[in-house]
């Protein structure tokens, strides 16, 4: 019985606005924590202002993967 509703919440797709909601999450926080990474690394240094815009732009990117997790969590959580 419990395998049968474990199947059918799988099938159900994610609603965009929680994907959506937990990107705006998850893409900030991803992208300030690579900047201050990008600050506390001393070779990081010569790159200047277009290193930090590219390690925030590659933050942002690496947030989907945390934003995905999240919004999947949510929807289980939604669905029970």
């Amino acid at each position: 019985m419990e395998a049968e509703s474990e199947l059918r919440r799988e099938k159900e797709p994610i609603p965009l606005w929680i994907s959506l909601f937990c990107f705006a999450l998850m893409g900030p926080a991803m992208g300030i924590n690579a900047v201050f990474l990008a600050l506390a690394l001393p070779f990081m240094a010569p790159f200047g202002i277009d290193g930090l815009i590219a390690a925030g732009t590659v933050g942002v990117v690496t947030g989907l993967l945390p934003a995905r997790w999240l919004a999947r969590k949510i929807h289980e959580g939604l669905a029970e």
